[in-house]
């Protein structure tokens, strides 16, 4: 190996909204996630480390210790799922204040995981932006989304249920992101993004804005809005040349990996639905970018 081409990477998983309804499954997200950004630059799957920052109320309580043990319990099953050791960690409690009423109230139960991970090459580093038109869009990963914790929830005010669904445990995740990263090492990937907060409509506006592509998406589900604005784990949006494609649906031959979409010349995003494939969605990138920057309502 030439000396001079490896690369660090960091990387992150955090949300506060899982935690609110279950510890557990939250510290498996935020370590997926933080696993999952670093994999779509380009680290390699099997050399990541991890840190943990607990950010909690005062563990004295019973209910705040509990799901402090539920988090911490999370955090070794998916360590050891991954494969991926814990180096360091800080963690800080008492995170408590005094509110109007009189009483007190704990943050919510917080969980940011960081990632350290090496890329062999870095000139094979591969970003969200999108490329060029002509260009397909799959999704790589189960793609499992739901509602419970979700930013579109947060937006709207909506409140999930305590019983709620947060995202799961993905399956295969170690598999697919080692199947993703053979495929970037190749060069087959030309862009590529991982769903989080806001699930694939999010991702794909984020996408365009960085490319200042447009992108045309098609879904076959009666649930486009759960499809678009759920959240999920394991699970990626990559842009593939389409003289790449074969090769890559047989890298991916037994593992999740579903197409999607394509780049597009216009500088739109537009989201078709349904049998009939209607026009669900039809937005210019630039109004995208001004609403991502807080200059549109």
């Amino acid at each position: 190996e030439a000396q001079g081409k490896h690369g660090l990477v960091l990387s992150n998983g955090i949300n506060p909204q899982y935690g609110k309804l279950d510890a557990y499954r939250m510290a498996w997200s935020a370590i997926d996630e933080a696993i999952r950004n670093a994999v779509a630059v380009g680290a390699d799957p099997q050399r990541i480390a991890l840190l943990d920052n607990f950010c909690w109320g005062d563990p004295r309580r019973p209910g705040t210790l509990g799901s402090l043990v539920e988090a911490a319990r999370g955090c070794h099953d998916a360590a050891l799922y991954y494969r991926t050791p814990f180096i360091s960690g800080k963690d800080s409690l008492n995170n408590e204040y005094l509110g109007s009423d009189g009483q007190r109230h704990a943050i919510p139960p917080t969980l940011l995981i960081s990632a350290m991970g090496v890329i062999p090459d870095i000139g094979r580093t591969v970003t969200m932006d999108l490329k060029s038109p002509g260009n397909l869009l799959y999704l790589v990963g189960e793609h499992r989304p739901t509602w419970g914790g979700s930013h579109a929830g947060l937006l709207d005010g909506w409140e999930p249920a305590r019983d709620a669904a947060i995202p799961e445990q993905p399956h295969n995740a170690p598999r697919v992101y080692q199947a993703l990263h053979r495929a970037i090492v190749a060069g087959w990937v030309r862009a590529c993004h991982d769903l989080s907060e806001g699930g694939l409509a999010v991702t794909a506006a984020e996408m365009c804005i960085g490319g200042r592509l447009g992108v045309e998406l098609r879904l076959e589900s009666a649930d486009p809005g759960l499809i678009l604005f759920g959240e999920s784990n394991g699970c990626l949006l990559v842009e593939i040349q389409p003289q790449d494609v074969p090769t890559v649906e047989r890298l991916f031959d037994g593992l999740p990996i579903l197409k999607t979409g394509w780049v597009s010349q216009e500088g739109r995003m537009t989201v078709l639905a349904g049998k009939a494939q209607e026009t669900l969605l039809s937005l210019s990138v630039e109004e995208i970018a001004q609403a991502w920057i807080g200059g549109a309502q």
